[in-house]
Protein backbone atom coordinates (compact mmCIF):
# COMPACT_ATOMS: atom_id res chain seq x y z
CA UNK A 1 0.00 0.00 0.00
CA UNK A 2 2.90 2.35 0.79
CA UNK A 3 4.30 1.77 -2.69
CA UNK A 4 0.99 2.68 -4.32
CA UNK A 5 0.71 5.90 -2.31
CA UNK A 6 4.29 6.88 -3.16
CA UNK A 7 3.78 6.17 -6.88
CA UNK A 8 0.56 8.19 -6.88
CA UNK A 9 2.32 11.09 -5.15
CA UNK A 10 5.21 11.01 -7.62
CA UNK A 11 2.83 10.89 -10.60
CA UNK A 12 0.91 13.90 -9.28
CA UNK A 13 4.18 15.73 -8.59
CA UNK A 14 5.51 14.94 -12.07
CA UNK A 15 2.28 15.98 -13.80
CA UNK A 16 2.10 19.26 -11.87
CA UNK A 17 5.72 20.10 -12.72
CA UNK A 18 5.11 19.53 -16.43
CA UNK A 19 1.88 21.53 -16.26
CA UNK A 20 3.87 24.44 -14.80
CA UNK A 21 6.17 24.38 -17.81
CA UNK A 22 9.11 22.31 -16.57
CA UNK A 23 10.83 20.16 -19.19
CA UNK A 24 9.16 16.76 -19.45
CA UNK A 25 12.47 14.92 -19.97
CA UNK A 26 14.14 15.95 -16.71
CA UNK A 27 10.86 15.87 -14.79
CA UNK A 28 10.14 12.26 -15.79
CA UNK A 29 13.76 11.33 -15.12
CA UNK A 30 13.62 12.92 -11.66
CA UNK A 31 10.36 11.14 -10.84
CA UNK A 32 11.80 7.80 -11.92
CA UNK A 33 14.97 8.30 -9.90
CA UNK A 34 12.96 9.14 -6.77
CA UNK A 35 11.07 5.87 -7.12
CA UNK A 36 14.20 3.84 -7.85
CA UNK A 37 16.10 5.27 -4.86
CA UNK A 38 13.03 4.66 -2.67
CA UNK A 39 13.01 1.03 -3.82
CA UNK A 40 16.67 0.70 -2.79
CA UNK A 41 16.21 2.41 0.56
CA UNK A 42 13.17 0.41 1.62
CA UNK A 43 14.28 -2.83 0.00
CA UNK A 44 11.16 -3.25 -2.16
CA UNK A 45 12.97 -5.05 -4.96
CA UNK A 46 15.79 -5.10 -7.53
CA UNK A 47 16.42 -2.03 -9.65
CA UNK A 48 18.64 -3.58 -12.32
CA UNK A 49 17.57 -6.21 -14.87
CA UNK A 50 19.33 -9.56 -14.58
CA UNK A 51 21.23 -8.89 -17.81
CA UNK A 52 22.81 -5.67 -16.47
CA UNK A 53 25.99 -5.92 -14.42
CA UNK A 54 25.92 -4.26 -11.03
CA UNK A 55 28.30 -1.46 -9.98
CA UNK A 56 28.68 -3.22 -6.61
CA UNK A 57 27.67 0.00 -4.87
CA UNK A 58 24.00 0.52 -4.12
CA UNK A 59 24.14 4.30 -4.55
CA UNK A 60 25.29 4.01 -8.17
CA UNK A 61 22.72 1.44 -9.28
CA UNK A 62 20.04 3.94 -10.42
CA UNK A 63 22.59 5.75 -12.60
CA UNK A 64 23.75 2.41 -13.99
CA UNK A 65 20.20 1.77 -15.11
CA UNK A 66 20.04 5.17 -16.83
CA UNK A 67 23.28 4.33 -18.66
CA UNK A 68 21.90 0.94 -19.71
CA UNK A 69 18.63 2.42 -20.96
CA UNK A 70 20.41 5.23 -22.79
CA UNK A 71 22.49 2.70 -24.71
CA UNK A 72 19.45 0.55 -25.44
CA UNK A 73 17.14 3.39 -26.49
CA UNK A 74 19.72 5.25 -28.56
CA UNK A 75 20.50 2.07 -30.50
CA UNK A 76 18.17 0.61 -33.10
CA UNK A 77 15.01 2.32 -31.86
CA UNK A 78 16.68 5.69 -31.39
CA UNK A 79 18.33 5.60 -34.80
CA UNK A 80 15.01 4.74 -36.43
CA UNK A 81 13.26 7.70 -34.80
CA UNK A 82 16.15 10.06 -35.50
CA UNK A 83 16.23 9.12 -39.20
CA UNK A 84 12.45 9.57 -39.53
CA UNK A 85 12.53 13.00 -37.89
CA UNK A 86 15.49 14.04 -40.03
CA UNK A 87 13.66 12.87 -43.16
CA UNK A 88 10.50 14.77 -42.15
CA UNK A 89 12.54 17.95 -41.65
CA UNK A 90 14.16 17.49 -45.04
CA UNK A 91 10.75 16.99 -46.70
CA UNK A 92 9.57 20.24 -45.13
CA UNK A 93 12.71 22.07 -46.22
CA UNK A 94 12.50 21.06 -49.90
CA UNK A 95 8.77 21.86 -50.05
CA UNK A 96 7.49 18.29 -50.44
CA UNK A 97 5.20 18.54 -47.41
CA UNK A 98 3.76 21.77 -48.78
CA UNK A 99 2.93 20.07 -52.06
CA UNK A 100 1.07 17.31 -50.23
CA UNK A 101 -1.08 19.79 -48.32
CA UNK A 102 -1.63 22.09 -51.31
CA UNK A 103 -2.85 19.33 -53.59
CA UNK A 104 -4.99 17.75 -50.87
CA UNK A 105 -6.86 20.96 -50.01
CA UNK A 106 -7.84 21.55 -53.64
CA UNK A 107 -10.36 18.71 -53.47
CA UNK A 108 -12.40 20.48 -50.79
CA UNK A 109 -13.23 23.39 -53.08
CA UNK A 110 -15.58 21.12 -55.04
CA UNK A 111 -17.75 20.32 -51.98
CA UNK A 112 -20.71 22.63 -51.42
CA UNK A 113 -22.50 21.01 -48.47
CA UNK A 114 -20.99 22.41 -45.25
CA UNK A 115 -21.61 19.29 -43.16
CA UNK A 116 -20.06 17.00 -45.74
CA UNK A 117 -17.20 19.46 -46.11
CA UNK A 118 -16.58 19.38 -42.35
CA UNK A 119 -16.44 15.59 -42.33
CA UNK A 120 -14.24 15.37 -45.45
CA UNK A 121 -11.91 18.07 -44.15
CA UNK A 122 -11.34 16.18 -40.92
CA UNK A 123 -10.72 12.86 -42.68
CA UNK A 124 -8.35 14.53 -45.14
CA UNK A 125 -6.44 16.30 -42.35
CA UNK A 126 -6.17 13.02 -40.46
CA UNK A 127 -4.92 11.07 -43.48
CA UNK A 128 -2.19 13.66 -44.04
CA UNK A 129 -0.42 12.27 -40.96
CA UNK A 130 0.84 9.52 -43.28
CA UNK A 131 3.05 12.17 -44.88
CA UNK A 132 3.45 14.58 -41.94
CA UNK A 133 3.46 12.67 -38.61
CA UNK A 134 4.07 15.74 -36.44
CA UNK A 135 0.84 17.11 -34.94
CA UNK A 136 2.30 20.59 -34.55
CA UNK A 137 3.97 20.58 -37.97
CA UNK A 138 0.79 19.43 -39.70
CA UNK A 139 -1.30 21.88 -37.70
CA UNK A 140 0.84 24.86 -38.70
CA UNK A 141 0.75 23.82 -42.37
CA UNK A 142 -3.02 23.36 -42.34
CA UNK A 143 -3.57 26.72 -40.62
CA UNK A 144 -1.84 28.35 -43.60
CA UNK A 145 -3.69 26.37 -46.25
CA UNK A 146 -6.80 24.46 -45.20
CA UNK A 147 -8.01 27.00 -42.61
CA UNK A 148 -8.47 29.92 -45.06
CA UNK A 149 -10.13 27.58 -47.56
CA UNK A 150 -12.68 26.43 -44.97
CA UNK A 151 -13.41 30.02 -43.97
CA UNK A 152 -13.90 31.03 -47.58
CA UNK A 153 -16.28 28.12 -48.09
CA UNK A 154 -18.49 29.26 -45.21
CA UNK A 155 -17.32 27.39 -42.10
CA UNK A 156 -16.78 29.22 -38.82
CA UNK A 157 -13.37 29.88 -37.31
CA UNK A 158 -14.22 27.56 -34.40
CA UNK A 159 -15.29 24.66 -36.61
CA UNK A 160 -12.31 25.07 -38.93
CA UNK A 161 -9.72 25.22 -36.16
CA UNK A 162 -11.29 22.22 -34.39
CA UNK A 163 -10.67 20.10 -37.49
CA UNK A 164 -7.02 21.09 -37.57
CA UNK A 165 -6.32 20.87 -33.83
CA UNK A 166 -7.74 17.34 -33.71
CA UNK A 167 -6.21 16.14 -36.99
CA UNK A 168 -3.90 13.74 -35.14
CA UNK A 169 -6.33 12.81 -32.38
CA UNK A 170 -6.31 9.33 -33.91
CA UNK A 171 -2.88 7.94 -34.70
CA UNK A 172 -2.25 5.31 -37.37
CA UNK A 173 0.91 6.37 -39.18
CA UNK A 174 3.79 3.85 -39.30
CA UNK A 175 6.27 6.71 -38.92
CA UNK A 176 4.80 7.79 -35.57
CA UNK A 177 6.94 7.36 -32.48
CA UNK A 178 4.00 5.84 -30.63
CA UNK A 179 3.48 3.10 -33.23
CA UNK A 180 7.19 2.29 -33.34
CA UNK A 181 7.40 2.04 -29.56
CA UNK A 182 4.17 0.03 -29.33
CA UNK A 183 5.32 -2.56 -31.86
CA UNK A 184 8.64 -2.87 -30.03
CA UNK A 185 6.91 -3.36 -26.67
CA UNK A 186 4.78 -6.10 -28.24
CA UNK A 187 7.83 -7.62 -29.94
CA UNK A 188 5.92 -7.37 -33.20
CA UNK A 189 6.80 -6.25 -36.73
CA UNK A 190 5.82 -2.59 -37.18
CA UNK A 191 3.70 -3.05 -40.30
CA UNK A 192 2.02 -6.15 -38.84
CA UNK A 193 1.00 -4.10 -35.81
CA UNK A 194 -0.26 -1.24 -37.98
CA UNK A 195 -2.30 -3.32 -40.43
CA UNK A 196 -3.60 -6.02 -38.09
CA UNK A 197 -4.29 -3.93 -35.00
CA UNK A 198 -3.86 -0.18 -35.06
CA UNK A 199 -5.17 0.88 -38.49
CA UNK A 200 -8.57 -0.93 -38.49
CA UNK A 201 -9.64 0.45 -35.12
CA UNK A 202 -8.10 3.88 -35.73
CA UNK A 203 -9.74 4.44 -39.12
CA UNK A 204 -13.15 3.43 -37.73
CA UNK A 205 -12.60 5.86 -34.84
CA UNK A 206 -11.55 8.60 -37.27
CA UNK A 207 -14.89 8.23 -39.08
CA UNK A 208 -16.82 8.44 -35.79
CA UNK A 209 -14.93 11.58 -34.72
CA UNK A 210 -15.60 13.08 -38.16
CA UNK A 211 -19.35 12.57 -37.75
CA UNK A 212 -19.21 13.92 -34.19
CA UNK A 213 -17.51 17.06 -35.51
CA UNK A 214 -20.58 17.65 -37.71
CA UNK A 215 -22.95 17.38 -34.73
CA UNK A 216 -20.87 19.22 -32.14
CA UNK A 217 -19.55 22.04 -34.36
CA UNK A 218 -23.06 22.71 -35.69
CA UNK A 219 -24.30 22.97 -32.10
CA UNK A 220 -21.53 25.39 -31.06
CA UNK A 221 -21.85 27.46 -34.25
CA UNK A 222 -25.40 28.33 -33.21
CA UNK A 223 -24.09 29.56 -29.85
CA UNK A 224 -21.16 31.49 -31.36
CA UNK A 225 -22.30 33.21 -34.57
CA UNK A 226 -19.53 35.78 -34.08
CA UNK A 227 -17.00 33.13 -35.13
CA UNK A 228 -18.17 33.25 -38.75
CA UNK A 229 -16.06 35.35 -41.08
CA UNK A 230 -17.87 38.37 -42.50
CA UNK A 231 -15.63 38.36 -45.55
CA UNK A 232 -16.31 35.29 -47.67
CA UNK A 233 -13.56 35.71 -50.26
CA UNK A 234 -10.71 34.68 -47.98
CA UNK A 235 -7.85 33.35 -50.05
CA UNK A 236 -5.69 30.49 -48.96
CA UNK A 237 -1.97 30.92 -48.67
CA UNK A 238 -0.33 29.39 -51.72
CA UNK A 239 2.54 27.15 -50.70
CA UNK A 240 4.68 24.62 -52.43
CA UNK A 241 4.99 26.73 -55.60
CA UNK A 242 8.70 26.12 -55.95
CA UNK A 243 8.49 22.36 -55.55
CA UNK A 244 7.19 20.32 -58.51
CA UNK A 245 3.96 18.38 -58.09
CA UNK A 246 5.66 14.98 -58.32
CA UNK A 247 7.28 15.77 -54.95
CA UNK A 248 3.94 14.61 -53.57
CA UNK A 249 5.30 11.06 -53.54
CA UNK A 250 8.50 11.81 -51.60
CA UNK A 251 7.09 12.13 -48.04
CA UNK A 252 5.12 8.92 -48.65
CA UNK A 253 8.13 6.88 -49.81
CA UNK A 254 9.00 5.39 -46.37
CA UNK A 255 5.40 4.24 -45.89
CA UNK A 256 5.08 2.83 -49.42
CA UNK A 257 8.38 0.97 -49.16
CA UNK A 258 7.63 -0.28 -45.64
CA UNK A 259 4.37 -1.80 -46.93
CA UNK A 260 5.93 -3.33 -50.06
CA UNK A 261 8.88 -4.88 -48.23
CA UNK A 262 6.89 -6.13 -45.24
CA UNK A 263 5.54 -9.60 -44.53
CA UNK A 264 2.32 -8.49 -46.20
CA UNK A 265 3.76 -8.36 -49.74
CA UNK A 266 7.47 -9.14 -50.25
CA UNK A 267 8.55 -11.05 -47.18
CA UNK A 268 11.64 -12.44 -48.95
CA UNK A 269 13.37 -9.04 -48.75
CA UNK A 270 14.45 -8.18 -45.21
CA UNK A 271 14.78 -4.42 -44.80
CA UNK A 272 14.26 -2.31 -41.69
CA UNK A 273 12.64 1.12 -41.42
CA UNK A 274 15.92 2.99 -40.91
CA UNK A 275 17.37 1.55 -44.13
CA UNK A 276 14.16 2.46 -45.93
CA UNK A 277 14.50 6.06 -44.76
CA UNK A 278 18.07 6.24 -46.05
CA UNK A 279 16.92 4.90 -49.43
CA UNK A 280 14.08 7.45 -49.50
CA UNK A 281 16.59 10.20 -48.68
CA UNK A 282 18.81 9.09 -51.57
CA UNK A 283 15.85 9.19 -53.98
CA UNK A 284 14.84 12.61 -52.67
CA UNK A 285 18.35 13.97 -53.17
CA UNK A 286 18.32 12.65 -56.75
CA UNK A 287 15.04 14.51 -57.32
CA UNK A 288 16.62 17.65 -55.91
CA UNK A 289 19.44 17.27 -58.44
CA UNK A 290 16.88 17.83 -61.20
CA UNK A 291 15.24 20.75 -59.39
CA UNK A 292 18.10 22.71 -57.86
CA UNK A 293 20.49 24.60 -60.07
CA UNK A 294 23.58 24.33 -57.89
CA UNK A 295 25.24 21.24 -56.46
CA UNK A 296 26.39 23.23 -53.45
CA UNK A 297 22.78 23.95 -52.46
CA UNK A 298 21.96 20.24 -52.55
CA UNK A 299 24.92 19.40 -50.36
CA UNK A 300 24.11 22.18 -47.91
CA UNK A 301 20.46 21.09 -47.68
CA UNK A 302 21.58 17.66 -46.48
CA UNK A 303 22.52 19.40 -43.25
CA UNK A 304 18.79 19.78 -42.56
CA UNK A 305 18.53 15.98 -42.38
CA UNK A 306 21.50 15.57 -40.05
CA UNK A 307 20.39 18.50 -37.89
CA UNK A 308 16.93 16.95 -37.65
CA UNK A 309 18.49 13.70 -36.42
CA UNK A 310 20.37 15.63 -33.76
CA UNK A 311 17.24 17.48 -32.66
CA UNK A 312 15.38 14.17 -32.49
CA UNK A 313 17.97 12.78 -30.09
CA UNK A 314 17.60 15.85 -27.91
CA UNK A 315 13.80 16.06 -28.01
CA UNK A 316 12.60 12.50 -28.61
CA UNK A 317 15.22 9.86 -27.83
CA UNK A 318 16.08 11.36 -24.45
CA UNK A 319 12.35 11.62 -23.73
CA UNK A 320 12.18 7.88 -24.41
CA UNK A 321 14.98 7.33 -21.91
CA UNK A 322 13.39 9.57 -19.27
CA UNK A 323 10.00 7.90 -19.77
CA UNK A 324 11.66 4.49 -19.53
CA UNK A 325 13.32 5.40 -16.23
CA UNK A 326 10.00 6.73 -14.93
CA UNK A 327 8.17 3.53 -15.92
CA UNK A 328 10.92 1.36 -14.47
CA UNK A 329 10.76 3.30 -11.22
CA UNK A 330 7.02 2.60 -10.96
CA UNK A 331 7.57 -1.06 -11.72
CA UNK A 332 10.56 -1.47 -9.39
CA UNK A 333 8.58 -0.32 -6.35
CA UNK A 334 6.22 -3.26 -6.77
CA UNK A 335 3.22 -0.90 -6.95
CA UNK A 336 1.98 -2.42 -10.20
CA UNK A 337 2.24 -5.95 -8.81
CA UNK A 338 0.27 -4.88 -5.74
CA UNK A 339 -2.29 -3.20 -7.96
CA UNK A 340 -2.74 -6.39 -9.98
CA UNK A 341 -3.10 -8.45 -6.80
CA UNK A 342 -5.73 -6.01 -5.50
CA UNK A 343 -7.56 -6.11 -8.84
CA UNK A 344 -7.62 -9.91 -8.79
CA UNK A 345 -8.73 -10.03 -5.16
CA UNK A 346 -11.79 -7.88 -5.86
CA UNK A 347 -12.46 -9.63 -9.14
CA UNK A 348 -11.56 -6.64 -11.38
CA UNK A 349 -11.34 -7.96 -14.96
CA UNK A 350 -8.56 -7.07 -17.38
CA UNK A 351 -10.89 -4.84 -19.39
CA UNK A 352 -11.45 -2.68 -16.30
CA UNK A 353 -7.68 -2.43 -15.74
CA UNK A 354 -7.27 -1.44 -19.39
CA UNK A 355 -9.88 1.29 -18.99
CA UNK A 356 -8.18 2.59 -15.85
CA UNK A 357 -4.79 2.86 -17.57
CA UNK A 358 -6.35 4.39 -20.69
CA UNK A 359 -8.11 7.06 -18.63
CA UNK A 360 -4.91 7.77 -16.67
CA UNK A 361 -3.01 8.16 -19.96
CA UNK A 362 -5.73 10.44 -21.35
CA UNK A 363 -5.68 12.69 -18.27
CA UNK A 364 -1.86 12.77 -18.27
CA UNK A 365 -1.84 13.79 -21.94
CA UNK A 366 -4.30 16.61 -21.25
CA UNK A 367 -2.12 17.83 -18.38
CA UNK A 368 1.20 17.43 -20.18
CA UNK A 369 0.03 18.60 -23.61
CA UNK A 370 2.09 15.84 -25.19
CA UNK A 371 0.91 13.04 -27.43
CA UNK A 372 3.95 10.88 -26.71
CA UNK A 373 5.21 11.42 -23.16
CA UNK A 374 2.25 9.82 -21.29
CA UNK A 375 2.15 6.77 -23.55
CA UNK A 376 5.92 6.32 -23.46
CA UNK A 377 5.85 6.57 -19.67
CA UNK A 378 3.40 3.68 -19.28
CA UNK A 379 3.90 1.48 -22.36
CA UNK A 380 6.64 -0.59 -20.74
CA UNK A 381 4.28 -1.67 -17.97
CA UNK A 382 1.63 -3.15 -20.25
CA UNK A 383 3.33 -6.43 -21.31
CA UNK A 384 3.89 -7.45 -17.68
CA UNK A 385 0.40 -6.39 -16.60
CA UNK A 386 -1.25 -8.17 -19.54
CA UNK A 387 0.68 -11.40 -18.97
CA UNK A 388 -0.06 -11.30 -15.22
CA UNK A 389 -3.79 -10.94 -15.86
CA UNK A 390 -3.92 -13.26 -18.85
CA UNK A 391 -5.08 -10.43 -21.10
CA UNK A 392 -4.38 -9.70 -24.76
CA UNK A 393 -1.40 -7.32 -24.87
CA UNK A 394 -2.39 -5.34 -27.99
CA UNK A 395 -5.90 -4.93 -26.58
CA UNK A 396 -4.46 -3.32 -23.43
CA UNK A 397 -1.93 -1.22 -25.28
CA UNK A 398 -4.01 0.25 -28.13
CA UNK A 399 -6.48 2.23 -25.95
CA UNK A 400 -3.53 3.77 -24.10
CA UNK A 401 -1.80 4.69 -27.34
CA UNK A 402 -4.86 6.42 -28.75
CA UNK A 403 -5.68 8.01 -25.39
CA UNK A 404 -2.30 9.74 -25.44
CA UNK A 405 -2.92 11.21 -28.91
CA UNK A 406 -6.51 12.16 -28.04
CA UNK A 407 -5.48 13.89 -24.83
CA UNK A 408 -3.13 16.14 -26.79
CA UNK A 409 -6.08 17.37 -28.90
CA UNK A 410 -7.98 18.24 -25.71
CA UNK A 411 -5.10 19.94 -23.93
CA UNK A 412 -5.01 23.76 -23.76
CA UNK A 413 -1.24 23.58 -23.23
CA UNK A 414 -0.41 21.37 -26.24
CA UNK A 415 1.62 22.97 -29.02
CA UNK A 416 -0.84 22.10 -31.78
CA UNK A 417 -3.81 23.58 -29.88
CA UNK A 418 -1.91 26.76 -28.98
CA UNK A 419 -0.61 27.24 -32.54
CA UNK A 420 -4.04 26.60 -34.06
CA UNK A 421 -5.80 28.86 -31.56
CA UNK A 422 -3.36 31.69 -32.24
CA UNK A 423 -3.93 31.45 -35.99
CA UNK A 424 -7.73 31.38 -35.54
CA UNK A 425 -7.69 34.29 -33.06
CA UNK A 426 -9.36 32.16 -30.39
CA UNK A 427 -8.23 31.12 -26.93
CA UNK A 428 -6.85 27.59 -26.45
CA UNK A 429 -9.80 26.87 -24.14
CA UNK A 430 -12.26 27.80 -26.90
CA UNK A 431 -10.47 25.37 -29.21
CA UNK A 432 -10.52 22.63 -26.55
CA UNK A 433 -14.26 23.19 -26.13
CA UNK A 434 -14.58 22.48 -29.85
CA UNK A 435 -12.40 19.36 -29.87
CA UNK A 436 -13.19 17.70 -26.54
CA UNK A 437 -16.65 16.20 -27.21
CA UNK A 438 -15.86 14.59 -30.62
CA UNK A 439 -12.56 13.25 -29.27
CA UNK A 440 -14.09 11.89 -26.04
CA UNK A 441 -16.76 10.08 -28.06
CA UNK A 442 -13.94 8.70 -30.20
CA UNK A 443 -12.12 7.54 -27.07
CA UNK A 444 -15.16 5.59 -25.86
CA UNK A 445 -15.85 4.14 -29.31
CA UNK A 446 -12.23 3.07 -29.79
CA UNK A 447 -12.15 1.36 -26.40
CA UNK A 448 -15.35 -0.55 -27.18
CA UNK A 449 -14.26 -1.84 -30.59
CA UNK A 450 -10.84 -2.85 -29.28
CA UNK A 451 -12.54 -4.77 -26.48
CA UNK A 452 -15.04 -6.42 -28.87
CA UNK A 453 -12.57 -7.49 -31.54
CA UNK A 454 -9.24 -8.02 -29.76
CA UNK A 455 -9.90 -8.99 -26.14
Amino acid sequence: MVQLLLVLAVIIFTASMILKGYKAELTLLLGGMILIFSTLIFGWGEVLPNSVHSTNFIGFEPFRYVQYLMGYRAGTLGLMIMSLVGFANYMNHIGANDVVVRLATKTLKHITNKKIMLFCAYCMASVLQLAIPSATGLGVLLMGTLFPVLLALGLSRGSSVAIIASSLAVSYTPTGIDAIRASEALNMDLMTYIFNYQAPTSIATMIVIGFMHIIWQSHLDKKHPEQFEKISNTKSKEIGKLAPSYYLILPLLPIIMAVIFSNLIMSNINIDVTTIVFIAMFISILCECFTQKTLKTIFNDFGVFSKGMGNAFNQVVFLLVAAGVFAHGIQATGAISNLIIMAKSIGLPSVAMTLVFAVITLVAAVIMGSGNAPFLAFVELIPNIASSMGANMPAMLMPMQQASAMGRSMSPVSAVVIASATGAKLSPFEVVQRTSVPVLVGFVFHFIIVYLFYS
